[in-house]
């Protein structure tokens, strides 16, 4: 049995307070063009992708993600932590807690292919600093992208990690040993430069020591168990201590082990810093001075802001759809989430697939030859139907209603959502 969601240790992290885009983040294209390619891949560094934001990195691809980013990781050879959930979905969980701890955001690097502006796969990240003021990134293995590509990534990642932790939820032994049998077969291979591996319990470790011995036997990789993890700072603690000792013999390359200082806060645009009056005081006879002109600003486009009153108000009168369970207004072009009314599944989750359902509609009728067009979709299964459809006169949004199949009508369920008045 997996663990669950709601246990108190590893319930779902609250989502970080959105700071409020600068005039300067609103007027900046999110897509740059840059004719430098050393500049766009490395920045200087040696990191995967060009920074577009604070929270946002991208990557332009021209062949198959996996191969792509496997590359990027050759030719920088970036050192960072990946987290690969067994049985469990922690990992973005960790993320949260560590970026959330700092009243930050948890950060995505968004792969395109070459020419297109919908994203082939979206890996989210948390970046912490080390001792000599470096950059380390930490990776979540669990990747908005479809099934194949999402398996490919996970395991891209963790084979060019610098330490590869695996993240094991209840499992029963047997189910354990069966996901971690591919992971050994990999392991056996030339293609696979990681050499430490960390399991983390986060339910029983009972017989975890016998499946790190065989997960480990005839390779050049290490394995090491933890104590079982309740909480994430538990499991951040195991994490960053396995990273220090690594690193034992050059002490500039540590993290801190506590999950509150990991992740630095981050620091106010330059544009919110308070700015001083000038106070002007008559000194005699002032000379006659032309009249200074008041700033002008040019009228931004209007851009809905995360956290808004508005698109809460409309998250919630949609949550009133008779059996409604869970609403997630999200913007399509970044996938942030604007708003979210009611319970599970979480607005994260419900804005990744949403903008991942649309943009695969797109791509369908594009190569059916009908053209690009409005996709709308309203999806059942036995147990919930899901509402998916752009919010009108509000290009670039889109909101996905999950509703129960023992409560709601799906066909009544979209015609009350086509009746709520969206904001002006």
């Amino acid at each position: 049995m997996n663990i669950r969601r709601d246990e108190p240790g590893w319930q779902e992290a609250q989502r970080a307070p959105a700071r409020p885009p600068s005039r300067d983040e609103l007027n900046a294209p999110s897509t740059q063009i840059v004719t430098d390619r050393e500049a766009y891949l490395g920045q200087g560094r040696h990191d995967v992708g060009r920074r577009i934001s604070d929270d946002q990195v991208e990557l332009f691809i021209t062949g198959d993600v996996a191969g792509s980013l496997q590359r990027e990781f050759v030719q920088h050879t970036p050192e960072f932590i990946a987290l690969h959930d067994l049985g469990t979905s922690a990992s973005l969980r960790l993320l949260t807690s560590l970026a959330g701890a700092a009243g930050a955001r948890v950060q995505r690097l968004s792969i395109r292919r070459q020419g297109h502006g919908v994203a082939l796969a979206v890996l989210q990240f948390v970046e912490m600093p080390l001792a000599d003021g470096t950059q380390l990134r930490v990776y979540a293995t669990d990747v908005n992208a479809d099934n194949p590509t999402r398996a490919q990534v996970a395991k891209g990642l963790l084979a060019f990690s610098k330490l590869g932790v695996l993240l094991v939820g209840e499992l029963p032994p047997h189910a354990l040993a069966g996901q971690l049998a591919p992971l050994h077969e990999a392991l056996l291979r030339s293609t696979w430069p990681n050499r430490e591996l960390l399991l983390v319990p986060l339910g029983s470790s009972l017989a975890m020591a016998a499946h790190a011995a065989q997960l480990a036997q005839g390779s050049a990789v290490s394995v090491h168990v933890t104590p079982q993890a309740d909480k994430p700072r538990q499991a951040w603690g195991y994490i960053g201590g396995a990273w220090n000792r690594m690193n034992g013999g050059n002490g500039t390359r540590t993290l801190s082990t506590d999950l509150a200082q990991a992740v630095p806060k981050p620091r106010p645009p330059a544009s919110e810093a308070p700015t001083q009056p000038m106070e002007l005081r008559p000194i005699g006879p002032a000379p006659t001075m032309p009249m200074p002109l008041p700033t002008l600003s040019a009228s931004p486009v209007p851009m809905p802001k995360a956290g808004g009153t508005s698109w809460q108000a409309y998250a919630e009168r949609c949550a009133l759809i008779k059996g409604a369970v869970s609403v997630c207004v999200f913007d399509l072009h970044n996938v942030q989430t604007l708003a979210h009314a009611g319970g599970a599944p979480a607005a994260d989750r419900l804005a990744q697939q949403g903008s991942t359902l649309l943009a695969q509609m797109n791509d369908a009728t594009r190569a059916l030859g009908l053209g690009p067009a409005q996709a709308e979709a309203s999806i059942s299964t036995t147990s919930h139907h899901l509402l998916l459809r752009p919010v009108p006169g509000h290009p670039g949004v889109a909101v996905h209603i999950v509703v129960s199949a023992t409560t709601g009508n799906p066909t009544l369920a979209r015609m009350q959502l086509e009746r709520i008045e969206a904001p002006q």
